[in-house]
């Protein structure tokens, strides 16, 4: 399982309690005891002692052998059963708003960040978990790690382009990392629209949502390495009107806590529907920072 397999690599990205790992790993990422929560976290910390839940496909049957991690500041890893449930043992006295279940579905499903509920009981059930498939394949990217330069990029899936100028480079996520060259694989899964209240508050007024692989990827500059822009487009299947101002939002990341706040939708750029009214785009000068989900709106 690649998400066992990267427990040591955890501390690379967000930091793993290595007992609680450990102890989580197998059937249903049970263990056994509880924890006395003695800990003392701050204003608004509370003792959990577990959080279970099913991780599902969008017909609602089960995806076994996924890892399942609750993650913020330190993760603890479980992995789901044949019957899709995991059990992923805290014992530690947290605070909710900033701690998430991260369903590992790379590479065949969508990874995301569930929040936990704010006040939880000492046992939270998340309840079911939906994972949406992603494309089984799509047009490989230049990255990094390839060492091969840092040309200029346009691809294209699941009616979403990506576009890098020459100069800029995508550096992957440990977990995309090893899976070799699918985890170089740009794919993108819209999400029905029927299917976006699950992952989208519908108060943000998305119109359209899309999840992206590479997750969790971070755009950067070939000279020195530091934060660069990637600029996202797609077809105006919507149909808006030519020069309809949009906004774009996009999910963030606890790997990247200064950009979005982890876990919710956040504007990363502004744009705009084109002349010929064909499509949606981003203005010039500005894109995003990394790739995990991204959305439309009209601009408020």
């Amino acid at each position: 399982m690649l998400g066992r397999a990267l427990l040591g690599l955890c501390l690379l990205a967000l930091g793993c309690d290595g007992g609680a790992a450990g102890d989580a790993a197998g059937a249903g990422g049970a263990a056994g005891g509880s924890a006395a929560c003695s800990n003392d976290a701050g204003p608004g910390s509370v003792c959990v002692q577990q959080v279970t839940g099913r991780t599902v496909d969008a017909s609602g049957q089960a995806l076994a052998k996924l890892s399942t991690s609750v993650c913020g500041s330190v993760c603890w890893f479980g992995e789901s059963d044949a019957t899709g449930a995991f059990s992923v043992s805290i014992g530690e006295r947290i605070v909710p708003s900033q701690f998430s279940v991260l369903t590992h579905g790379r590479p065949s499903h969508t990874s995301f960040y569930f929040p936990l509920p704010e006040s939880p009981a000492p046992s939270v059930d998340m309840g079911e978990l939906t994972l949406l498939a992603l494309p089984p394949s799509g047009p490989e990217l230049v990255v990094w790690s390839d060492k091969q330069g840092a040309p200029a990029q346009t691809v294209t899936s699941g009616g979403l382009t990506l576009e890098l100028t020459a100069g800029t480079q995508i550096k992957l996520d440990v977990e995309d990392v090893a899976l070799g060259n699918a985890g170089k694989q740009f794919r993108v899964t819209p999400i029905p629209a029927a299917l976006q209240a699950r992952f989208a508050p519908p108060a943000l007024g998305l119109l359209a949502l899309w999840a992206l692989g590479p997750f969790e990827a971070a755009i950067i500059l070939e000279a020195g390495g530091a934060s660069a822009l990637a600029r996202i487009s797609s077809a105006d299947v919507l149909g808006l009107a030519p020069g309809t101002p949009v906004e774009w939002l996009a999910l963030g990341s606890y790997l990247f806590s200064d950009w979005v706040a982890p876990a919710t939708f956040g504007v990363v750029a502004t744009g705009q529907v084109s002349p010929d009214g064909l499509r949606i785009e981003m203005n010039a000068g500005e894109g995003t920072r990394y790739l995990t989900w991204i959305g439309v709106r009209k601009k408020p």
